[in-house]
């Protein structure tokens, strides 16, 4: 039997994908040491064998029945490659219920074809742009990264617009977070523009939120702070938004903030 986790309806629209572990070396000279010891390879995918057979002897053979042919998630989500943005926060199944794009700084238009795909093609009525503390990605764009690879530099050099948007003074932490939000906020104005009739006709939200595992924003580790709804970015008007109507006000204040002023 599938274990089954008591979420409200946007909790579960709100929820995020499978995410696959994921450290750019590129960025090691702005990350913390690693908490625990890397694996070898070998333990690597012995773990993940692992790993797949305990779900499938938590799934049995009909868990697939609902996507043989085809997928019908609710959510599609713009995240981050950063193995430290997980599924185990939300309590949710993502199986067939979130359509996930991830890249180096949660980027729109460096994956426009996948974002396209579950916007237009698939019958999802939000997507979230997620963003999260201690993004690396954004603190390279911060700095000299002339020394990162071709590929690398391409998709750093597309955050340039956010970081050019933000202090130039002062404490380096502070600057770093609020220039997460502005990506989250920059990002949710590029899906804006690319999906306007679908956001008009009441057909789409555009949602930004930050997965904060530092609690930046004061909610405590691991919360989800909506920062975003449609490019409304003043917490108070976000709070009104008839997407979060299914959340009590307590549900609602805990998870919705903000650190640095809209684009």
């Amino acid at each position: 039997m599938k274990k089954m986790y008591p979420v409200t309806k946007l909790a579960c629209t709100l929820a995020c994908a499978a995410m696959l572990a994921y450290a750019p070396a590129a960025f090691a000279e702005h990350a913390e040491a690693p908490a625990v010891p890397v694996k070898s390879a070998e333990a690597t995918v012995k773990a993940a064998v692992n790993g797949n057979d305990q779900f499938t002897s938590h799934n049995d053979s009909h868990h697939f029945d609902a996507f043989q042919t085809g997928q019908t998630p609710t959510l599609t989500v713009v995240t981050c490659s950063d193995s430290r943005v997980h599924t185990q926060l939300f309590g949710m199944d993502p199986d067939n219920n979130i359509f996930v794009i991830r890249n180096i700084g949660n980027q729109v238009k460096t994956a426009e074809g996948s974002v396209d795909y579950g916007v237009r093609h698939l019958p999802t009525k939000i997507l979230l742009i997620l963003g999260h503390s201690s993004c690396g990605a954004i603190k390279a764009a911060m700095g000299d990264y002339s020394g990162e690879s071709k590929g690398i530099k391409a998709e750093l050099d597309t955050l340039k617009p956010v970081i050019a948007a933000g202090e130039t003074s002062g404490e380096l932490n502070a600057r770093w977070s609020k220039n997460v939000e502005r990506n989250v906020d920059y990002q949710v104005k590029a899906a804006l523009e690319l999906y306007k009739e679908k956001v008009q006709a009441k057909e789409l939200t555009v949602v930004g939120a930050v997965y904060d595992f530092n609690d930046l924003y004061g909610k405590g580790r691991g919360k989800l702070v909506i920062t975003n709804i449609n490019g409304e970015t003043t917490p108070n008007k976000i709070m009104d938004h008839p997407v979060l109507k299914e959340l009590n006000r307590g549900e609602i204040v805990s998870h919705v903030g903000s650190l640095a002023p809209g684009l």
